[in-house]
């Protein structure tokens, strides 16, 4: 087929029963952004907010993954699979992912008004419970606020689930790199307003930022759900009758749940791959404080962030174009290779030492400037991983959608959620000991405070180099099931059945 015939042909504009015109189908790309941008600017302000107020109450090193990775990730563990499998098999007058969606949203919404109040709550807390366990205002404030994140992350785990589901379900398959490539020019969008406007901000009007990402998400996104319309899906396989125990049916159902999901190598190769980059990714949370330990500010930062995502604003959309073009698992393998020449350029900050008030003077086509030499450094550092990170951005989501098998995506998707979570928690435990014994190894009296954050790409760098080689095997195994023109998911395994080229 030529591609005019494909650009003509009329299956580019079907995903399931649902049926487009070109004009139908940019309607509902608008109201799928504009849900991303109320869901993005949710998660960012509660991402980058809650660091800072734990910093601020001079939280343990060890106490920031457990609240951020290791808790969420528990969370993320029980509910992930049991979502995306009721979501799979759900059939409603709104779809199968939409009701998920809608129900969550007020609860997030609540969280986030009580995050707004969390200093007064721990107050509160603290007249009513501290006289009896002796705990003091900031062990309080700490519990208050890692049991939001708690709560809040039970009411998310919906949404993070679901939500991605829902694009494989009404964006047809011709449209889907480029539609993830608006889709994060949305998200950066969203993140460039916060942190122009907002994230130095983010202590002193914590409450009011809080708030009105609670209102523009239960607002926004609610009309999202409501104008996005799913499409008719097939009756869910029956479920079997059986006199058995429930908890042997529990066991069995976990066990067939597995086997399917582990029913060939290409999946077993993936779901590696992507579990060796959350355990790299899981020290990502202290980034945040080695750039504070420079001397970097907050505004600094905040208008850093906000040029980061102005130039992603720009290139997502040719980013996404390009994985439609060439298949998402090449520009993942090229990426990544790259990323192993890239991450030891951080190791920079562990050689030299540069004051926050050292600087430099140029002069560029006659006009002279005095710059920081830490910022520069920085900024030089982010520009040589922009392109890296921005590809890889663009085609995780389009490289899921083609490996994995359409009918099972959900499920499928929930067992890579799994994995995820399971390298979080130990991810985040072993960064906890790893930062708090960098910390020992490293002590602030002798090498300057916070030196110990320099060790990050120590960390990173050995986990990406076991991801990039199951990748390798992934590109390998996928080439030889047919590659561009006839790779085709392998089906999962059902019980009492074994496939020739499964692991």
């Amino acid at each position: 087929m030529t591609s005019a015939e494909k650009k003509n042909d009329p299956s580019r504009l079907r995903v399931g029963t649902l049926r487009y015109t070109m004009a139908g189908l940019m309607w509902v790309f608008v109201w799928l952004l504009w849900g991303d941008f109320c869901f993005t600017t949710m998660e960012y302000v509660n991402s980058q907010i809650v660091p800072l107020r734990l910093r601020e109450l001079n939280a343990p090193d060890w106490v920031l993954p457990v609240i951020l990775t290791t808790v969420p990730g528990i969370i993320s563990f029980t509910l992930n699979p049991v979502i995306s499998t009721m979501s799979d098999r759900h059939r409603g007058p709104r779809g199968r992912r939409i009701p998920f969606l809608l129900f969550s949203a007020p609860f997030i919404s609540a969280t986030l008004v009580l995050m707004a109040f969390s200093p007064e709550l721990s107050a509160w807390l603290h007249r009513w419970v501290g006289p009896m366990g002796g705990w003091g205002i900031v062990g309080i404030s700490i519990f208050t606020v890692g049991m939001l994140m708690a709560g809040f992350k039970v009411f998310d785990t919906f949404v993070n689930t679901t939500f991605w589901y829902l694009f494989n379900d009404v964006v047809p398959q011709a449209f889907m790199a480029r539609f993830m490539g608006m889709f994060r020019v949305v998200a950066s969008l969203a993140a460039m307003i916060f942190m122009w406007f907002f994230y130095e901000h983010a202590l002193t009007h914590m409450r009011w930022i809080y708030l009105g990402a609670a209102g523009i998400y239960f607002v926004g996104f609610t009309l999202m759900c409501l104008f996005v319309k799913e499409g008719e899906y097939p009756p869910p396989p029956p479920r079997s009758a059986t006199m058995r125990p429930l908890w042997r049916r529990i066991v069995d159902a976990i066990k067939s749940y597995v086997r399917q999901c582990l029913s060939h190598r290409v999946y077993v190769y993936y779901f590696l791959m992507g579990m060796f980059m959350v355990v790299a990714n899981a020290i990502a949370i202290f980034g945040i404080f080695l750039n504070l330990s420079l001397g970097i500010t907050l505004k600094q930062l905040a208008m850093i962030n906000t040029g980061l995502q102005f130039v992603m604003i720009t290139l997502n959309y040719p980013a996404g174009a390009l994985a439609d073009r060439f298949h998402p698992i090449r520009i993942m393998l090229c990426m990544m290779s790259c990323l192993l020449l890239v991450v030891p350029l951080n190791f920079i900050w562990m050689f030299g030492s540069f004051p926050a008030d050292q600087i430099f003077s140029v002069n560029l086509f006659g006009y002279a400037a005095d710059l920081p030499v830490n910022l520069t450094i920085l900024v030089s550092l982010i520009a040589v991983d922009l392109p890296i990170t921005l590809l890889l951005g663009a085609i995780g989501m389009p490289l899921m959608m083609r490996l994995l098998p359409r009918e099972e995506f959900g499920q499928f998707c929930s067992f890579n959620a799994l994995a995820a979570a399971v390298m979080n928690i130990m991810g985040s435990l072993s960064v906890a000991w790893f930062m708090t014994g960098m910390r020992t190894l490293l002590p602030d009296d002798v090498w300057g405070k916070d030196f110990c954050y320099r060790m990050i790409p120590a960390w990173r760098y050995p986990f990406l180099i076991v991801a990039v080689f199951f990748l390798w095997m992934l590109f390998r195994e996928w080439k030889r099931l047919g590659g561009d023109k006839n790779y085709a998911a392998p089906r999962a395994c059902v019980d009492g059945e074994a496939d020739r080229d499964s692991t």
